[in-house]
């Protein structure tokens, strides 16, 4: 394992992670089905300027957001289109990531070091059954679980669980004894308001510099 990233997990008490572009570098192949699903249902792609803005939302959000960034009508008249619209982008997702994507070294490394009474959860606004596929294909089921997995939606957010897991988890802990591990600078900025150790996973794939206590440099 990096020494760096050996010596910062020393003495904490939980791990947080996100997945896409955390865990394995499928925040791309994400949006590689989103473009393909929108090109033949509404004659568009978005554009990485967009994608970047759109960055760990959820779904349900996101979709609102590119309606009126695009101008087109995703939910239909009975409002139902979005439902529809997410069911077709995972199947094509779920598809491609199964196909393309592997964890990166360094979570393999951070789960299988037998690291003694930290907890670990994991936060997403990815699909909960793609979440499992994809889990159970890399064969990390064994770590990350119903009860230490976290869903977010539209009143869930990723801030809310990390309050949740921070105050109803763990209890008693100090903030610095959480390790938020994010490659967005949104999710990494709340971490630090909340006084976690930040750790930017860097895949090449954003244009922002990750700002966080440590920076693991992933892509190719």
């Amino acid at each position: 394992m990096d020494k760096g990233l050996e010596k910062l997990l020393n003495d904490r008490r939980a791990l947080i992670f996100d997945l896409d572009g955390t865990i394995a570098d499928t925040e791309r192949i994400h949006w590689e089905a989103h473009n393909i699903v929108l090109k033949k249902n509404f004659g568009i792609e978005v554009d990485l300027e967009h994608i970047y803005s759109y960055l760990g939302t959820p779904e349900e959000i996101f979709l609102k957001q590119i309606e009126k960034d695009y101008n087109i009508n995703i939910a239909g008249e009975k409002g139902k289109g979005y439902e529809k619209y997410s069911k077709e982008r995972v199947k094509v997702a779920e598809k491609l990531i199964l196909k393309k994507a592997k964890p990166f070294p360094f979570i393999q490394e951070v789960l299988r070091s037998g690291i003694l009474g930290i907890r670990i959860f994991l936060v997403s606004a990815q699909n909960k059954n793609m979440i499992h596929k994809m889990l159970k294909e890399w064969d990390m089921l064994r770590f990350f679980n119903d009860q230490n997995t976290c869903i977010c939606d539209e009143t869930k957010t990723k801030q809310y669980y990390y309050d949740y897991i921070f105050e109803k988890l763990i209890k008693n802990a100090e903030p610095n004894e959480v390790v938020l591990f994010e490659d967005v600078n949104k999710y990494l900025q709340e971490g630090k308001k909340r006084g976690f150790v930040t750790v930017g996973i860097d895949s090449g794939f954003g244009k922002d510099k990750l700002e966080a206590d440590y920076v693991i440099n992933v892509g190719n």
